[in-house]
Order: structure tokens, then C-alpha cells, then sequence
């Protein structure tokens, strides 16, 4: 599915410029149109139709910017619980996408506080294209990172359904966005002997038809099969190849689970070096 119509969330902040400032580069990706959308919260000082109508003034002031990069602009405003707001606005519009900025918050922080962005990613049921917010602050035009996200980008797999579904979403991007593709795949560390040699060649049978499928869209890929935690070896491919973006697969997992269990997706947007694109 072709990636035309993406949500775009807003806090009104101040580091909403540096989103819309990424978000300039998006019709590089094949994208036409956004939907600017911020949840006024019901609990505040000011009257509710009040704080609606500043935040829709300052989200038409935002909106130029994007007009100017040739996005056509739909803005709406919700009011109440900023995810489930949020969400519902998406599933109102039909967006193929949605794109965030984020904080890069600890693990700590999200089980107190919580993330908008982290909760959004969690529950979504579209791909979600994120860029930590320090990241951006680095650039003079945060808006490039988005057409060279293709040039060397990384994508992980462990062949799982929600892997097939991010490896199928590279694919499909527009003709000429995608240069050159990392396939990684992580080995269990605890593997040797007879396991690990099976387990390393179930999984290059597995990559080969990837790097095929790769090539008939015309998409050079290369393939690497680390022996480590899925964390690190997706940071150390990052960081060896340079990356200029990494596409996984998520499941879905909670703030519990991740303190538990671990979590690439979230490991990812606390530390990659590039934008992330996150496909459920």
C-alpha cells in the first residue's frame, strides 16, 4: 500500500517545528497529503472551545510550511485522552501512515509518566515513521533525512508475520526511493554447536529469498546474520553501515512487557542514529 495520506500529531509546543520541519521532506516517500491533528485535553484553566480554537489558529500557521512543501494539509482537532483521540481521528481519515516526533524516553519514565508517541506506537495499526526529537535538533533541515531515509536502510527480521509485513512495506515504497537494503537477522546468543549451525542455515535460506525478492524490484540488498541480542545487533549494523533508516516489525508489546522482556522497537527509538520506520 502506498503511503499517501499520514497523520501527523501536534503538541503545539515548541518542538512541533522540528516535526513539521521533518515532515517537509514527506513527499519524497510518495506522500500527498496530511492530517495535522492535536487532542485538546478536557481539564485545563481555560475554557475548553477556547483552547480548541488557539490550537487550530496555531496548527494554520503550521500548516504553510507543509502547503509550501507541496502537502495538501487537513487539520482537526479532538478533545479528551490525547491517544485515544488521536487514534480516532486516523481511523476517521484513513491514514496509510502516521509520523512522530519523539523524546526517547527511558524505561523508567514511561512507566511513570508514559509517552504519547510510545503509546501511539503500541497501539497503532498503520506504519509509524519516528525521529527522536535530539536527532532532529543536530540538523539544519531536518527535512533531508526523510528523502535519503532510503539510501542505506536497515531492516530487521526474524521472519515472524510482523517481519514479513515491514520487509513488504519496503518494497512497496515508491520506485527509486529505496537504494540499498541491510537485511539483518539475529542469532540467539545462547546457540551453539549443532543448533547454531542449523539456526545459521535455516536463516540464510530465509534471507536469500528476501535478497531475491529485493532484487526483482530492482532494490540491491546485502544480507548479515549477527549472533546477538536483537538490540544490539541491529545498533551495530546501524552504526557500522551508516544507516540513514531502519524499518522493523513490532508486536505490540506494553510498558510491562518491554521492562520485562525487552523490546527493538522501543530500544530503537530511545538510540537509533536515524529516522525508524515502525510497522505493525
Amino acid at each position: 500500500m502506498a503511503l499517501r495520506t499520514v497523520l501527523l500529531p501536534v503538541d503545539c509546543a515548541d518542538e512541533t517545528a522540528l516535526v513539521i520541519d521533518f515532515a517537509r521532506g514527506l513527499p519524497a516517500l510518495g506522500v500527498r497529503r496530511v492530517v495535522l491533528a492535536h487532542v485538546v485535553a478536557r481539564d485545563g484553566d481555560a475554557p475548553l472551545a477556547a483552547r480548541v480554537d488557539e490550537a487550530r489558529a496555531t496548527m494554520q500557521e503550521m500548516s504553510a510550511a507543509l502547503e509550501g512543501a507541496g502537502l495538501g494539509v487537513e487539520i482537526r482537532v479532538g478533545t479528551g485522552d490525547p491517544v485515544d483521540g488521536l487514534g480516532a481521528i486516523a481511523a476517521e481519515v484513513q491514514v496509510d501512515a502516521a509520523v512522530y516526533g519523539s523524546h526517547a524516553k527511558s524505561i523508567a519514565d514511561q512507566l511513570l509518566v508514559g509517552s504519547v508517541s510510545e503509546r501511539l506506537i503500541r497501539d497503532a495499526d498503520v506504519p509509524q515513521l519516528v525521529a527522536r526529537f535530539d536527532l532532529l535538533r543536530t540538523l539544519a533541515d531536518p527535512a533531508a533525512l526523510v528523502p535519503h531515509f532510503g539510501e542505506k536502510l536497515v531492516v530487521a527480521t526474524d521472519f515472524s508475520l510482523a517481519a514479513s509485513r515491514a520487509f513488504m512495506r519496503v518494497i512497496d515504497l515508491p520506485k527509486g526511493v529505496v537504494k540499498h537494503v541491510f537485511l539483518l537477522h539475529a542469532l540467539d546468543p545462547a546457540l551453539s554447536g549443532e543448533k547454531l549451525r542449523r539456526a545459521e542455515e535455516g536463516a540464510e535460506f530465509h534471507m536469500r529469498n528476501l535478497q531475491a525478492m529485493s532484487a526483482q524490484q530492482g532494490i540491491t540488498a546485502s544480507v548479515s546474520i549477527r549472533q546477538a541480542p536483537p538490540e544490539h545487533a541491529v545498533l551495530a549494523e546501524l552504526d557500522e553501515r551508516r544507516a540513514t533508516g531502519v524499518v522493523v516489525g513490532t508486536r505490540g508489546r506494553n510498558a510491562i512487557q518491554e521492562a520485562l522482556l525487552g523490546s527493538l522497537s522501543m530500544t530503537l527509538l530511545r538510540q537509533a542514529s536515524c529516522p525508524i520506520m515502525i510497522v505493525p
